[in-house]
């Protein structure tokens, strides 16, 4: 299926809206499933004939390397990143891609005899053109692994074994204190993280092999572990995936700590962003988002919140992929980078450069390996019971009950889960009441269910029959959270962040348009009074929960209020890139 095809056929027009925010939509057969047609847009683009295509002599260029392509000193980032994301996304779908195993032979004949893959590695002293070769080679080390985890393949896996026996050899300088010293700051891409983000492959590769020497590096690598200002956000957050990845492998829970402690210094120092992106350099250089870094921050949440059921994990995690891992993916399928301003994203770049940019040799492929990530932790099994915890759709497995979700959110506000297989037994279904929704209102089989609330889920505890189905409707009203005091606000509409973007609202950027005040009646409990949008919203990625007219006030011409839709910010996916504005000032409130 072609990609024009594809959208075409996804494309669905939402009926008629009521105009009061807090009256239900119009009821909608769940067969939306925006998240898996945003999975399906970026395999089509890594796999199709998209621009670049990532075809056998652009994918193995930095393997070689061989000149005239982006980035082929960074040896084996892209071909890493290939192999292991359709690897991965070949496990999660059981599907078979034939174009892997004969690009992973070919690129096994390029690996030098010393172990690693690229140019030349000197024998003592390290440059940055080499910290750039260690990155690319962490990249293919566990590219290959999850290759070979997926295929089976024996070959791939000694390869891997011999890239991770180069490591071990120049461990003693690379974990050296000098080394460390040389490259801890203004490198930003070529700096220590090009070292430490190993860690992930060599944890994999001691999981695998039971080789102590290969984990002893790993925890090497992690006691230098540290977030620098100004540096490479998604080299130190891939770090610490693999910091978790140790606790995983040796239950010293101090590497747990660590990694807690990290992520939560990333928001305490003001890096994580309002949509939940993470830029692409730490403050104070933080002009630009990076696909590759949400996808980290996505991941690493994700992974916190499996190891520890600690709400704020999975908190944090959906805020990042209904906002900013959304509205970062391009209509092409493509991810990449996006300017960030004080109160949005505009489209241009800024004095330190950088604009909107399709980032194909990297947070492309990064961005598609993070969805296996995101399926792997929307049910979550307990012994025999079932957590459904992130409302999209997905599969889950307990005490021999197989129960599919399908999501309308988006078009209808409900999610509805059947039953597939069935066991005698009766299995608890836990349905997670998140922080964003007034209430869940819950049917079986077509009769309404009041199930106790414990700890944020909703029970429901039965003995299960084939064809059985729970329906899901999410009570969603608009919000405000206040960003500067009384001063600026975010609004927002169930997990979705609320902007205007400029290719539908043109004249809401006339200047000085960051003088703009909304005139939005704000309640005592915070939500805020919207009128629902009444125009059809059309698209494969249209939210028409979450679509509202608002009345404003020009900062040129006040005198003269005009008006502008509100829509969630992850709409940006389904047409050309624009410049939004989220962060507002309402009418009343005085701008500092």
């Amino acid at each position: 299926m072609t990609r024009r095809m594809l959208l075409g056929a996804a494309t669905a027009v939402a009926p008629s809206l009521p105009r009061l925010f807090g009256a239900p939509a119009a009821p909608a057969a769940p067969a939306v499933n925006a998240f898996s047609r945003r999975y399906r847009l970026t395999i089509d683009r890594v796999r199709g004939k998209g621009i670049p295509e990532y075809s056998r002599k652009l994918v193995l260029a930095d393997a070689i390397p061989e000149a005239g392509r982006r980035f082929t000193e960074f040896s084996g980032d892209v071909s890493g990143r290939y192999i292991g994301a359709l690897a991965s996304v070949a496990a999660d779908r059981k599907e078979e891609f034939p174009e892997l195993r004969p690009l992973v032979a070919e690129l096994i004949g390029l690996q030098k005899p010393q172990g690693y893959f690229g140019a030349s590695f000197p024998a003592e002293g390290v440059s940055k053109q080499d910290m750039a070769l260690l990155w690319g080679n962490g990249r293919l080390l566990i590219g290959l692994l999850e290759y070979a985890r997926q295929s089976h393949d024996a070959q791939a896996l000694a390869t891997a074994k011999k890239l991770g026996d180069f490591v071990v050899r120049i461990a003693p300088e690379l974990n050296s204190e000098k080394t460390r010293a040389q490259f801890e700051s203004g490198a930003f891409a070529m700096g220590y993280i090009c070292w430490t983000q190993i860690i992930e492959g060599m944890v994999e590769l001691h999981r695998v092999t039971g080789t102590p020497r290969y984990r002893s590096v790993a925890e090497e690598m992690a006691r230098r572990t540290e977030r620098r200002p100004s540096e490479h956000s998604h080299g130190f957050l891939t770090s610490l995936r693999g910091v978790v990845d140790l606790y995983e492998a040796t239950g010293d829970r101090a590497f747990l700590d660590r990694a807690e402690g990290e992520w939560k210094g990333v928001i305490e120092s003001g890096n994580l962003l309002t949509p939940g992106s993470i830029p692409e350099a730490w403050k104070p250089k933080a002009h630009r988002t990076e696909g590759c870094a949400e996808a980290d921050w996505l991941r690493l949440s994700l992974r916190l919140w499996g190891l520890t059921g600690k709400t704020q994990y999975l908190e944090q995690a959906e805020r990042t992929l209904f906002n900013e891992f959304a509205m970062n993916q391009f209509d092409t399928g493509d991810f990449g980078h996006r300017v960030v301003s004080r109160t949005g994203s505009p489209l241009g770049g800024t004095d330190e450069g950088g604009g909107t940019a399709r980032a194909w040799w990297c947070c492309t492929l990064h961005g598609l390996r993070a969805f296996p990530d995101v399926r792997a932790h929307i049910f979550r099994a307990q012994g025999d019971r079932l957590s459904y915890d992130l409302p999209m759709e997905g599969t889950g497995e307990a005490g021999g009950c197989r129960f599919v979700a399908e999501s309308a959110l988006e078009s209808a506000a409900l999610v509805r889960i059947a039953v597939q297989e069935a066991s005698a037994k009766a299995v608890p279904l836990m349905i997670r009441k998140p922080s964003w929704t007034q209430a869940v209102r819950l049917t079986v089989n077509g009769a309404p269910l009041t199930a106790e609330i414990q700890g944020g889920y909703h029970g429901i505890r039965r003995t299960w029959k084939v064809g059985d189905q729970v329906e899901i409707r999410y009570d969603m009203r608009p919000r405000v959270e206040r960003v500067d005091g009384d001063a600026q606000v975010t609004l927002w509409h169930g997990p979705w962040l609320l902007g205007i973007d400029e290719m539908r609202n043109p004249s809401f950027f006339d200047e000085p348009m960051n003088s703009n005040r909304l005139t939005v009646p704000v309640l005592p409990d915070g939500s805020a009074e919207l009128q629902r949008d009444g125009a059809p919203a059309a698209g494969p990625f249209s939210v028409a929960q979450a679509r509202f007219r608002v009345s404003y006030l020009p900062g040129g011409y006040p005198m003269s209020p005009g008006t502008a839709m509100l829509s969630p910010v992850a709409e940006q996916t389904g047409f050309r890139s624009s410049a939004w504005e989220y962060t507002f000032q309402l009418a009343g409130s005085r701008a500092k």
